[in-house]
């Protein structure tokens, strides 16, 4: 079933790809001219996505087996979602001004469930994103559903909770993660998959509400809930001051200096964009990606 949409906002996935496409793995990634997506768990489907410009606006053509995983992609990839808000905000920080015309329109994806939100931000802890994403892709390859053939394309699903909780943190020690990482993934792959988690009922309460619920899980401090909330739930208030990316960004752009700002600097300049905060914090750390030409910042989390 193929669908044409064209979007009712600014909108571009290019900024996206052309920031972080070494991270991606075969579950999410770019070939051919467009986005191979799988989706849903019960039985996994896998979206093709071709972004088109026509007449100013983006068209977007989209190959989906079934109408049901419409909405599931639309929410992925924010297609219904408004940026001018917080691009009226943006008008009035010169420096947000000239991000936002550099990356306008641009998307960053979410998660396509909690469980994903997190074990990319677990990963990523303490760690650069470049060996994150290797430990994200072996993950994907050895426990995913798959592989899945089209068109040439090997794709695999993202791993779901019963995936992971079926196997031990032994396992997951030998693609190369650390035995604290292994148990807090394993740990919540059970909670999830023994009803002691609820993503579906979380994802309809306040951001701050899920931040507090994530951080009195063993191996899940502040850092890492934000990321999480920021990668994962549909309001766009949460984001990550203590990310060392963030403060690398906003040093740069903000004060011409290499040297991190505070957390407390940090989070002062997102506060000047609320309730978008999401958008502030992901537009900072592509521009700071772009301008440096290094996929290397390291997603710190500060104790």
């Amino acid at each position: 079933m193929v669908t044409l949409v064209r979007s009712s906002f600014p909108f571009t996935l290019f900024p996206y790809l052309e920031t972080y496409h070494p991270f991606f793995d075969r579950s999410f990634f770019w070939s051919k001219g467009k986005w191979w997506i799988a989706l849903r768990e019960s039985r996994v489907e896998v979206a093709e996505v071709r972004e088109k410009k026509e007449g100013g606006s983006t068209l977007l053509e989209i190959t989906l087996e079934s109408e049901e995983t419409m909405k599931e992609l639309s929410s992925l990839l924010g297609l219904n979602e408004n940026p001018l808000p917080f691009y009226r905000l943006g008008e009035k920080d010169p420096v947000m001004r000239e991000i936002i015309e550099e990356f306008y329109g641009a998307r960053i994806p979410r998660s396509r469930s909690l469980f994903e939100a997190a074990i990319t931000t677990i990963l990523e802890q303490q760690i650069s994103m470049k060996v994150a994403s290797a430990l994200r892709k072996r993950l994907v390859e050895k426990w995913g559903q798959g592989p899945l053939y089209q068109e040439g394309e090997t794709i695999f699903a993202f791993p779901t909770p019963r995936d992971i909780a079926e196997i031990s943190p032994t396992e997951l020690r030998k693609i190369g993660m650390s035995g604290a990482k292994a148990q807090t993934i394993h740990r919540l792959a059970k909670m999830i998959e023994e009803k002691k988690i609820d993503p579906a009922s979380w994802k309809e309460l306040p951001s701050p509400q899920v931040v507090d619920f994530l951080t009195n899980l063993p191996g899940i401090g502040l850092w890492s809930a934000q990321f999480i909330v920021a990668r994962w739930m549909p309001a766009n208030d949460c984001f990550a001051p203590s990310d060392l990316g963030l403060r690398k960004a906003i040093a740069f752009f903000y004060r011409g200096s290499d040297i991190p700002v505070s957390t407390t600097d940090a989070q002062e300049i997102l506060k000047r964009f609320s309730p978008y905060e999401r958008w502030a914090g992901w537009y900072l750390l592509m521009a700071i990606e772009k301008e440096k030409n290094s996929f290397s910042l390291t997603h710190q989390q500060v104790q």
